[in-house]
């Protein structure tokens, strides 16, 4: 990368409501939210874009950021960049021109934001004591992150699950939102994911070294972690096409193997992509973050009877909704956003359907921009100021 394509040095800031209370009834004294922000709130404060990260993303989305204060060992080079670097910054589909972006840790993670890694009022870290959290619970710090900056509206932008935790903002706070993006998503888990999130759960809890969530940071349960990524690695990825995907030979224990030495490169490939994440995330905030996703209920969030009750306050503010799919995801399928568009409709929410084509499976939302800009920026003038 040249120097003229270098991205911005950005900083993570910290944002403190006071104590927060769970949907659970746990309080979390002096709560924190790790955030970021790309280009300028205009004056009247109406041209914001809030954005959820995905499962295991952080509130870098975009620029250059070495070092966020308190995530250790965690923040590793792969963290350097902005995870949706190809999609935000001047010119681009989320154009920071035009735009005021604003992305937080989601709460329970481990890159900034309240968490397992974070102190306890005793002084030790939170651990195996830290709650469960729901996504009412990022929808509700979120919009405190939002008055805190001084933004009474916003756009929402929610790619993987980042789209579930649009749904429960649009759902509890309507008034505030402006129109709701949902990028590979959809508004309940399938079985399958539901499934396959209790698969990773338990390769976590059956490492010796996760002593039921108390783990010194230098100690943590790192396998038990990459078997849980390789387990849900297979719906992020293209699976017909991973075999050119894994251009490496076979080869290589990782830490991982004892006796058993990789055949195929797609088992070199695997091993790879999960001991290379066990060192950048935390084992608890994994099961956190991926109990909240199957988890997910929107009716129960919005305290609602039906999907239409839920998007009661969506249909009465005309909130309008632009769903994209990826006809080759694994990991929320293009029926899960036919389904959730029909839903829409038949509440009386304005929805837009968008199919977008890929050899990349789940991860095209990350890795091929130019498949949604025209999409996202034309839905985007169409959204009233």
């Amino acid at each position: 990368m040249d120097e003229a394509e270098a991205p911005v040095r950005v900083e993570t800031g910290f944002f403190s409501p006071g104590d927060f209370t769970t949907e659970g009834g746990v309080r979390i004294p002096s709560v924190q939210v790790a955030f970021e922000s790309y280009g300028t709130l205009n004056a009247e404060a109406s041209n914001a874009v809030l954005l959820f990260h995905a499962l295991t993303g952080s509130q870098h989305a975009c620029g250059w950021n070495p070092a966020v204060p308190g995530t250790g060992a965690l923040w590793q080079p792969e963290n350097f960049e902005g995870w949706w670097e190809r999609m935000i910054g001047p010119g681009k589909p989320l154009d920071t021109d035009r735009y005021f972006i604003i992305c937080a840790n989601l709460l329970g993670g481990c890159y900034g934001s309240s968490g397992p890694c974070s102190p306890h009022p005793d002084g030790a870290p939170w651990s195996g004591r830290f709650p469960l959290v729901r996504a009412g619970d990022q929808a509700r710090i979120n919009a405190l992150l939002l008055s805190f900056l001084g933004v009474e509206r916003a756009l929402l932008v929610g790619p993987s699950v980042g789209g579930l935790v649009a749904m429960a903002f649009a759902a509890l706070f309507p008034e505030r939102t402006k129109g709701v993006v949902s990028i590979g998503s959809g508004w309940r888990p399938l079985i399958e994911h539901q499934l396959s999130v209790f698969e990773q759960i338990l390769a976590i809890e059956l490492d010796p070294l996760y002593r039921g969530g108390f783990y010194p940071a230098e100690d943590p349960p790192a396998r038990g972690l990459a078997l849980a990524r390789i387990i849900g690695h297979k719906a992020f990825v293209c699976l017909q096409g991973l075999e050119s995907r894994a251009r490496a030979e076979a080869g290589g224990r990782y830490g991982m193997l004892t006796w058993y030495e990789p055949t195929r490169s797609t088992q070199s490939y695997m091993l790879h992509q999960g001991t290379k994440f066990a060192r950048r995330f935390d084992a608890n905030s994994y099961i956190r973050i991926s109990d909240m996703w199957i988890s997910f209920d929107l009716l129960r969030t919005a305290g609602a009877a039906s999907f239409s009750e839920a998007m009661a306050g969506c249909r009465r503010h005309a909130v309008p909704f632009l769903v994209f799919g990826i006809d080759t995801d694994a990991c929320f399928p293009v029926a899960a956003q036919e389904e959730l568009a029909a839903e829409l409709t038949r509440a009386g929410v304005p929805v837009e359907l968008r199919f977008v084509r890929s050899a990349k499976g789940h991860d095209s939302f990350l890795l091929e921009p130019g498949l949604y800009a025209a999409d996202l920026a034309a839905f985007l003038a169409r959204v009233p100021a």
